[in-house]
Formats: C-alpha cells, sequence, structure tokens
C-alpha cells in the first residue's frame, strides 16, 4: 500500500460567514499526517476537532488555506477519489446502516467504486474478516449489538481500501470489552500501513495508541507532538491515568527514577522498578 502524507496549511474556516450567526472554527492550523501514524487530535467541545477532521476528505472546504493529499491541493482531487483515499467514520456510525444484511451493506461502498463483482466480494469478505464480523454476513444489522453495529459500520469503509482513515470517536458508548477490540483495530491498521487519525475525549485511549498528539482549543492548535511531550508538558491537557500515576510516584522518588511513561504498560514497568529498588519496609 502506498504511503501517503496529507499536510494542513494554515487552514480556517468560517460557518454561516457575513451573517448573525457567523462563527470562526479554524484560524491558522497547519499539521501532517504522517504515513503509518497514529495522530490523535484532542480538545473540548467546540475546539475545532470535527470541523478539522471533516477537511481531510473534502466535506468541508477551507474557508482559507489548504489540505494536501501527497502534495496535491484536495480541492483539486474528484471528491470520489479523495473519499475513497480518505475515509471517514463519524461518531456513532452504526446510523448509517441500512441494508437487510450486513453483507450487503458492506459492500454498497466499494460497488460504488465501480469494481467488477470479484473484487467487490474480496474486498467485503477481507473487510469482514478483520473486524471480526464475517459469521454475522448474513444477519440483518438491526439485530445486532452496539459493538458488533459499529464494526460493520467501519468494515463498510475499509471495503473502500483507504490509505487513511479517520475515526471520531470510535470508542463513544461501547463497554470496555468492544472499546478494547477498536483500540486493537487501530494498532492493526497502523501496522497494515494505513494512517489513522483518532479524534477522542478519552485520554487514557489516546495514550495507549497514538504516535503524535494534537491538542485543539478555541480553533487553533495548542500542542502538537508525542504523547510524552503533550502529557508531561504544559499543554493545558488533562494528563490520562497512567502519567498522573507516575508523575504523583515522580514527585516522591524523583523523576530520573521513574522517567516519563506513557502507556500502561510503561507506567507497570517503571513502578515495578521503582519497587525492586526500595528498601525493605519503604523508604
Amino acid at each position: 500500500m502506498w504511503a501517503v502524507r496529507i499536510t494542513v496549511e494554515d487552514l480556517c474556516h468560517v460557518y454561516s460567514p457575513g451573517t448573525d450567526f457567523e462563527k470562526v472554527a479554524l484560524s491558522g492550523v497547519s499539521l501532517t499526517v504522517e504515513p503509518e501514524e497514529v495522530l490523535a487530535v484532542v480538545g473540548g467541545t467546540g475546539s475545532g476537532k470535527s470541523t478539522l477532521v471533516q477537511h481531510l476528505n473534502g466535506l468541508l472546504a477551507p474557508t482559507g488555506g489548504r489540505v494536501l493529499v501527497d502534495g496535491t491541493d484536495a480541492r483539486e482531487l474528484k471528491k470520489s477519489d479523495l473519499r475513497r483515499r480518505v475515509g471517514l467514520v463519524f461518531q456513532f456510525p452504526e446510523a448509517a446502516l441500512f441494508a437487510p444484511t450486513v453483507r450487503e451493506d458492506v459492500s454498497f461502498a466499494p460497488r460504488q467504486l465501480g469494481l467488477d463483482a470479484r473484487e467487490v466480494e474480496r474486498r467485503t469478505e477481507a473487510a469482514l474478516g478483520r473486524l471480526g464480523v464475517g459469521h454475522l454476513a448474513e444477519r440483518s444489522p438491526f439485530a445486532l449489538s452496539g459493538g458488533e453495529r459499529r464494526r460493520v459500520a467501519i468494515a463498510g469503509i475499509l471495503a473502500m481500501g483507504p490509505e487513511v482513515v479517520v475515526l471520531d470517536e470510535p470508542t463513544a458508548g461501547l463497554d470496555p470489552l468492544a472499546r478494547e477490540g477498536l483500540l486493537d483495530l487501530v494498532r492493526d491498521l497502523r501496522d497494515s500501513g494505513v494512517s489513522v487519525v483518532l479524534v477522542s475525549h478519552d485520554l487514557d485511549e489516546v495514550a495507549e495508541v497514538s504516535d503524535r498528539v494534537c491538542v485543539m482549543e478555541d480553533g487553533r492548535v495548542r500542542a502538537l507532538g508525542s504523547p510524552g511531550e503533550v502529557f508531561y508538558g504544559r499543554a493545558g491537557v488533562d494528563a490520562p491515568e497512567t502519567v498522573r500515576v507516575a508523575s504523583l510516584v515522580a514527585e516522591l522518588v524523583g523523576e530520573e527514577r521513574v522517567g516519563r511513561p506513557v502507556r500502561f504498560e510503561e507506567t507497570v514497568r517503571a513502578l515495578r522498578r521503582v519497587m525492586e529498588k526500595e528498601p525493605e519496609g519503604g523508604a
């Protein structure tokens, strides 16, 4: 699969310009989505997260600035080609399911690409298998659990063969098991060469899967960097639980002994090292 880079340059977006309802949603946003990475976009309600990602596949057009897909202005690409390359999965995508069976629903999008029947079938089966819902292919999507419907909806996007997948709050409303399954999918997509843009309010899941974190505030990029740089820096964003625990311990025994772990397993290893070095009975 060809590795795609998306570059956002000085992006601005104004809703209802020239009216009493005018609202500046984005102002001077610049960033890149690197090939084969998970870029998490976080921020409070109204920070511009969803507005930003809707520019990545042409659902919204910039008021100013531009979005480049491998150096080509997204506005110069055919909408169908852009949306095939950059798949956008909205929050609660299962609301858009419509076909009588799971197989028909997942195969709908690749059929629109003009592919022959054999290729549509291949893509459909591959997407169903990747999401772990192949055994549900002949069932009605409306008879499935919430987590299963979410997976079916995402399978429909993956069946188009996107090079970048944008997931807007993909774990919202799911139970812990379904949530962990979708985080595994994010890791699998990255490992297979697909870039992922993950919009999330859950900083613990962001800490577990992201390579870089973009913090949005009032339509601007407040911070952009690795999870460690952002969560241990002064980005004005709450830290995930792992970072909070590690920071508290570091205050007691010194940061040089704890380091700056972010992911759960990293934090566990750091705390184990501290405990192994403590004298019997504690410090």
